[in-house]
């Protein structure tokens, strides 16, 4: 007689604007630490990893389409978008569950009636840029309220390069540039000073 497993899989998967989902790949409902796991049969794990230190752990989960409350267009439309996801290992038989990962939801795919959802560990988060960050470009985007331009005023296909020069010269609008354009670079910074250079303190673009 073949050996029988009486482990399955558990997902929980929290949102910030709505209820909880939490499924699972047995064929029966589970209940764990209160919670109700419905069957998602055609849910699959794919390859999980764990890593040491500040590595991002990550894995996967193949699913339909269709989920308990949630329509293909919910989903499309990016409701999984930086959802939490938990994911237990459940034995049936004795009722007990193990903490196996818990992240993010990362990137989201779709093929035919199927998704396959990314997750991304705890430590992805320290991946995250905070505040702005200082670059020769522009970081607004194109028409909105930090760029102060209408994109609507311009011919369809418009697009900004982001430069100094297109939005001195092609758009007019310098006042909003939201980059910094005379941050020096790393060839400056690690160049002498020659005995023919300025040395009052004044600006060196004038």
């Amino acid at each position: 007689m073949a050996e029988v497993t009486t482990y399955c899989t558990l997902w929980r998967l929290d949102f910030s604007s709505r209820p909880g989902l939490f499924l699972t790949d047995h064929d029966e409902v589970i209940v764990h630490k209160g919670e109700t796991y419905l069957p998602q049969h055609a849910a699959n794990e794919t390859l999980t990893e764990s890593r040491l230190g500040l590595s991002v752990d990550s894995g996967g989960l193949r699913t339909s389409l269709t989920l308990p409350g949630l329509s293909p267009e919910d989903i499309r439309g990016g409701v999984l978008d930086g959802a939490q996801l938990t994911q237990y290992r459940y034995d049936w038989r004795i009722g007990e569950g193990e903490l196996i990962s818990k992240g993010r939801i990362g990137e989201v795919s779709f093929s035919g009636d199927d998704i396959s959802v990314e997750w991304l560990g705890q430590a992805s988060l320290l991946d995250a840029a905070t505040g702005r960050v200082f670059s020769r470009q522009c970081d607004a985007h194109f028409g909105d309220a930090r760029c102060g331009l209408n994109a609507a005023d311009f011919a369809d296909g418009t697009t900004c390069p982001r430069s100094f020069a297109a939005c001195r010269d092609q758009f007019s609008n310098t006042v909003n540039f939201r980059g910094f354009p005379y941050l020096l670079g790393d060839d400056v910074l690690q160049a002498g000073v020659r005995d023919s250079d300025r040395r009052d303190g004044s600006s060196r673009y004038r």
